[in-house]
């Protein structure tokens, strides 16, 4: 049986697995864009993050996130590859 979902991650929990960005998506169109979201509180959760967001290709304002990992230091891609 599988567990229940824990709380989505916070942009402070992002940061401290050293990710600097998320991973925006637009709903509309599927465009994907890397974006910094540093300037926002750190107890914004990372699918809140998309919020305010609007895709530069069609103007969508359904925008999903995620942690974009592949930002990460070396060295914490590493230590996510052997957990």
């Amino acid at each position: 049986m599988r567990s229940k979902p824990g709380s989505p991650m916070t942009l402070a929990n992002r940061r401290q697995n050293g990710v600097r960005a998320v991973i925006a998506t637009c709903e509309n169109c599927n465009r994907s864009a890397d974006v910094n979201v540093d300037a926002l509180p750190e107890t914004v959760t990372v699918p809140k993050a998309g919020l305010g967001l609007r895709c530069s290709q069609c103007g969508g304002k359904t925008i999903s996130t995620r942690p974009a990992w592949h930002t990460a230091p070396t060295s914490w891609r590493a230590r996510l590859s052997t957990a």
